[in-house]
């Protein structure tokens, strides 16, 4: 696209810059080519003539020139905009991209937390549960000591008061 508004704007392919210069000058060495002919060893015959090329309608050249640079400088311009566009969902997608890692670190934290907590309250339960354990066995013990105690008792009392039911039953 930049090399052909370059050609567009060189004063040499404007109409106007040709139609100001002088009628009959010369023209400028830079647009001359020159045709020199080689001596050849041998004389060839010259080839035959072609016909003369129809007049050429630079008009409609130019035209054709013109409508292209407009044509794309209106595919330019869709590109620019759907570029904008695309720029502005990727600008979008980044956006959603860091809420979504800000909301993932979020939620690591709160498990992370959550976790801390439940392995706190799961030693806490685990203390508790041994505290429980060693009050049963006291209990246990302390009742086993008293049946142990009760036996002692019932069998004083049954040695000693023997002989008060051995009469009463005579």
């Amino acid at each position: 696209m930049s090399e052909l508004q370059r050609l567009l704007d060189d004063p040499r392919f404007r109409p106007a810059d040709k139609a100001r210069r002088e009628p009959g000058a010369a023209p400028e060495a830079g647009n001359v080519l020159r045709v020199v002919a080689s001596a050849p060893e041998q004389a060839e015959p010259a080839p035959p003539a072609l016909p003369a090329p129809p007049p050429q309608d630079w008009d409609a050249l130019i035209h054709r020139v013109q409508t292209a640079a407009r044509q794309a400088r209106v595919i330019e311009a869709q590109s620019r905009e759907r570029e904008e566009r695309i720029e502005h969902v990727l600008q979008r997608v980044r956006e959603d991209i860091t809420t979504a890692n800000e909301r993932a670190r979020v939620a690591e934290m709160q498990a992370r937390d959550a976790q801390v907590r439940a392995e706190a309250q799961i030693i806490a339960a685990e203390e508790r549960v041994k505290a429980a354990e060693a009050r049963a066995r006291a209990a246990e013990e302390r009742a086993e000591n008293a049946e142990e105690w009760l036996g002692r008792v019932q069998d004083a009392i049954l040695s000693e008061f023997s002989d008060l039911t051995d009469q009463a039953a005579a």
